[in-house]
């Protein structure tokens, strides 16, 4: 059964309506994803829980989000995208309650699979839901406010989180979160408008089994992989189970009239593209991101607090380019915000590369505004690409695709980050040991300059040659240490400067002869729908 074609433009009133409505649920789902990695300590002391478990507060809430997020085309024709919303928001709020009021390690669990599932929706169905109730004029910029909450909920949760922690329980920062998201569900409950609903599609069983078997297990995999150990049996067993029931899946996918997950949108080569970018950029990104706060608390010696402030002004600045690149985007082919984005992503990047123990936080701070900079003006620009290559029955369906490669890669990027950061750590300590002989000038030099320093300090004679060579150890460490994330950043640097080839490549004019051969896929535009404002239709 097919989707409905038409498209959902609605009246300017009821589509900034919808547009608040639907951004408070965002702001919400994107505060409680970022307050919960806050609480981690304290329910480790509470609950009694051991550092090898502690993960899992994160883990179940991720698995949970990536399965859901490829069913949102099917949902959204089971319910319509308004109840789907609705049901979304309210389950995300229910979970984070439960979790509040957890009264064992299992029952957190529990709810944090709850909160996934109702919060792994929010985001890609509001970004489908906004590229159909704005025209095509205006859809870069949609797809910038979809983002939006990106930019404040972060902000906002780093804040609340570290405010609230320090003088109340953990069960606060999940807490916190409810009475703004049961407001947001009382809002759109009552003044929602419809919105086009896809027609029904049935249910693929078997795939809908098989994809949640190989995210499951793939996820398991990457947030598991550096701790129990990647040649480990455990994490083999579970890549092969995820490569297997991904073989599987799309075999499936493929063959089946009415797919869970419509596979067959690759064959839009632009849609390729874009999709291809936004898996490559997310890993950088969301790798860089718990790294540099390693890096910033480590090497550069940063409080938490000070931490959270060197990262608002970037928060600031995502939210206005995301914004600013969207409604660019609509004036200028989205591929020169795309380019853009990734030149800036790439020069950062290389900056990067010269951070040592002196850089200050306003330094950081600036350095990590043009990094959001560069991912803003390119994110609503890529969406774009994505989505503008794509019939207009295919909008729902896409948004699930682009949600769950988002998600994989938010999780691949981070263990990518840590394995390549930890190796390169080893071949330099390696490189250093191996080029540092036991007796040359230049090291007795070097040891006899720092005994006379600690001398001097006032250091009792008979501690000074231990103290020297433990100071030049942690010397090494520290250079090794340096040379490790000079290493990380170049490879960014240069993965950002790859990803304008398929960015370029985006472009529809250099398809045509494509579109030529294949029945073009149009869609009957129907004028502005105006809703009636006030209690909406159930």
């Amino acid at each position: 059964m097919a989707e409905s074609t038409t498209p959902t433009y609605l009246g300017t009133r009821e589509r900034w309506l919808t547009t608040g409505l639907l951004g408070i649920g965002l702001i919400v789902f994107a505060i409680g994803a970022s307050v919960s990695n806050f609480s981690l300590p304290k329910i480790m002391t509470n609950l009694r829980v051991e550092l090898y478990q502690i993960h899992w507060v994160l883990t179940a809430f991720g698995i949970a989000r990536t399965v859901i997020i490829p069913a949102l085309g099917w949902l959204s024709g089971l319910v319509g995208p308004r109840w789907l919303y609705l049901i979304s928001l309210s389950t995300f709020c229910l979970g984070s309650l439960g979790s509040a009021l957890a009264w064992d390690w299992g029952t957190l669990l529990l709810f944090r699979v709850l909160t996934g599932l109702g919060g792994g929706l929010i985001q890609p169905l509001t970004m489908a839901i906004f590229y159909q109730i704005f025209p095509p004029s205006q859809r870069g910029m949609a797809l910038g406010l979809s983002l939006l909450g990106w930019s404040i909920g972060p902000t906002v949760g780093s804040f609340i989180a570290g405010y609230v922690l320090e003088f109340a329980s953990w069960r606060s920062a999940f807490v916190c979160v409810v009475p703004l998201g049961g407001l947001g569900v009382v809002l759109a409950w009552w003044l929602l408008p419809p919105l086009q609903r896809p027609e029904r599609r049935r249910l693929d069983h078997y795939g809908l089994l098989t994809m949640s078997i190989a995210v499951a297990t793939l996820i398991l995999a990457l947030s598991q992989g550096n701790r129990e150990g990647w040649d480990s049996q455990y994490i083999l067993t579970l890549l092969t189970i995820a490569g297997v029931a991904s073989v599987i899946f799309i075999v499936i996918e493929l063959k089946h009239p009415e797919p869970l997950v419509e596979l067959r949108l690759f064959r839009f080569t632009p849609f390729v593209m874009a999709s291809v970018v936004l898996f490559l950029s997310t890993v950088a990104f969301r790798g860089t991101g718990p790294m540099m706060q390693v890096l910033m608390q480590r090497m550069l010696g940063f409080v938490p607090l000070l931490v959270a402030w060197t990262q608002l002004p970037g928060n600031i600045v995502f939210g206005l380019a995301v914004l600013g690149g969207g409604r660019l985007s609509d004036r200028l082919p989205p591929q020169v915000m795309l380019t853009f984005g990734m030149l800036i992503f790439a020069g950062v990047y290389w900056v990067y590369t010269g951070l040592n123990e002196q850089t200050t936080a306003v330094m950081v701070a600036t350095l990590i505004g043009w990094r959001f900079l560069g991912e803003g003006s390119m994110s609503s620009a890529n969406s774009l690409i994505a989505l503008r290559a794509l019939p207009e029955n295919q909008v729902m369906m896409a948004s699930g695709l682009l949600g769950l490669l988002r998600s994989i890669a938010g999780t691949v990027g981070p263990a990518f980050a840590a394995v390549f950061w930890d190796q390169r750590y080893s071949y330099h300590m390696q490189k250093y040991a191996e080029g540092t002989p036991e007796d040359t000038f230049g090291l007795t030099n070097a040891l006899s300059e720092v005994g006379r320093f600690l001398l001097w300090t006032g250091e009792s004679a008979i501690h000074i040659p231990t103290k020297t060579l433990s100071l030049v150890h942690q010397r090494l460490l520290a250079e090794s240490s340096t040379a490790a994330w000079q290493d990380y950043f170049i490879l960014n640097a240069l993965l950002a400067l790859a990803c304008i080839i398929p960015a370029l490549l985006s472009h529809p004019r250099l398809w045509y002869w494509r579109r030529a051969t294949q029945p073009e896929d149009t869609a009957p535009v129907q004028p502005p729908y105006t809703a009636p404002l006030g209690r909406a239709p159930r």
